[in-house]
């Protein structure tokens, strides 16, 4: 517990040490403002925590840093470490009569898995992609857009399988589609040295540099009050004053906080918010039957696999590699974890045959959060998610991968997290 934090004159408390909440206060505190960070965990880092696991760095799942998130990083003294992967070697299939079957992309694209026609209908789609005016597809779903598009069924699966990978969405039918086009049109990602816990570190390394207090295990009860006199109430009793709230908490989470609640027309951008889960198996493997097969994508099915050691140093073990593999979940149809991990060891079984003889430790993540809401058609895209700014309560604010009408993901929360912190810095 830091000492005379209830009794000092913060300028911006900010509510969670994950991404979002580091980066505003390194900007705030830069600025000359006196910035408080409270995390209700005892590690700091929220979704972006690496795990110790047989001494291996293990994201929550597959996590994956578009190199459109690393300006802001830079501007905040961050240049993350790590390597692109190689492009992925094989796509499967899920035939009529229930077979399956692997291929190489090179192999869709040249063999005669594609008739000619889609194979044209495809490489056509793919030209053009940067050129697409997205502007007038916010309004309309990713299914309804690759429907009217593509007349293959095939070649509009292995589409909506590029949109997962860049998503994480299994949702087509509320997904927009001028929000999946423009997160196609990114280019490659990194997998960082370390895990995302090295991100993490190097963000904290700089807030500390800037002069922000961090204080941990400090779970929040209340916000109340509004500019330029709020009040923060922890659980344990201390209050604590402040001119601005920073909240990157989720909506649901912050909702509750509010004393009193917004009105029904004030939270309702909130509280329609969907989030965006996956089903993740994490594995540290003595290496792998085929060593050589390192990321597959499902098309017919909502299936990852991804060795993240092939691009990244994870493992103080020089023969340890971290592998993910992930099924993207649908937010309409019901989850049943235990069917979810057996289905994730089957699509192993059937692309490494003989896996569980490498595997050195293993964790099964059933409903893990990638994103607190999707990027719906119904509330127009990118531009219909809340602001940074809550309407109704001035002096608070939220940054998170929900907030603000830039990217999904970590751009979405690192924009969100800048645009927050120059909104109270003017």
């Amino acid at each position: 517990m830091i000492q005379n934090t209830q009794n000092s004159n913060w300028d911006v408390v900010i509510i969670g040490a994950g991404i979002a909440g580091l980066t505003a206060s390194i900007y705030l505190a830069r600025a000359g403002r006196r910035v408080l960070v409270l995390e209700k965990g005892d590690q700091w880092g929220g979704r972006a925590v690496s795990t110790e696991l047989a001494a291996s760095r293990v994201n929550l799942g597959a996590h994956a840093l578009n190199k459109s998130a690393l300006p802001i990083l830079q501007e905040v003294g961050v240049i993350p470490a790590g390597a692109s992967p190689k492009p992925f070697n094989s796509l499967t299939f899920t035939e009529a009569n229930g077979g399956f079957k692997e291929l190489p992309l090179s192999q869709c694209l040249l063999g005669s898995f594609l008739k000619w026609q889609e194979k044209l209908q495809l490489m056509r789609f793919y030209s053009s992609l940067k050129k697409i005016d997205t502007s007038a597809l916010n309004e309309l779903s990713f299914q309804t857009y690759i429907d009217n598009q593509l007349d293959s069924p095939r070649v509009r699966s292995i589409v909506h399988a590029l949109v997962r990978l860049s998503t994480y969405s299994h949702d087509p039918e509320l997904l927009s589609a001028g929000a999946a086009i423009e997160q196609l049109k990114l280019g490659q990602v990194l997998y960082i040295h370390g895990g995302w816990q090295a991100l993490v570190n190097s963000l904290i390394e700089q807030a500390h540099r800037a002069g922000v207090v961090i204080q941990k295990s400090s779970p929040v009860r209340e916000i109340t009050g509004s500019y330029p006199q709020m009040n923060v109430g922890l659980k344990d009793g201390m209050q604590i004053t402040t001119r601005h709230v920073l909240s990157t908490a989720g909506p649901k989470d912050t909702m509750a906080m509010l004393q009193p609640a917004l009105t029904s027309a004030e939270a309702e951008a909130y509280n329609k918010l969907i989030p965006v889960r996956a089903a993740c198996l994490d594995l540290v493997v003595s290496g792998m039957p085929l060593p050589k097969k390192n990321f597959v994508l499902g098309v017919d099915e909502p299936w990852y696999y991804s060795n993240h050691s092939a691009a990244s140093s994870l493992s103080d073990h020089p023969g340890y590699s971290v592998v993910h593999v992930m099924k993207y979940l649908s937010s309409s149809t019901p989850s049943e974890p235990k069917q979810d991990e057996l289905e994730l060891e089957g699509f192993l079984d059937r692309i490494q045959p003989g896996w569980r003889k490498h595997v050195i430790q293993q964790r099964f993540l059933p409903r893990m959060l990638v994103s607190h809401g999707i990027v719906t058609a119904a509330s127009g895209g990118l531009s219909g998610r809340p602001g940074p700014a809550v309407e109704g309560r001035p002096g608070l604010y939220v940054a998170g991968d929900w907030v603000g009408s830039t990217g999904m993901l970590l751009q979405a929360s690192l924009a969100s997290a800048k645009e927050a912190a120059q909104t109270m810095l003017r």
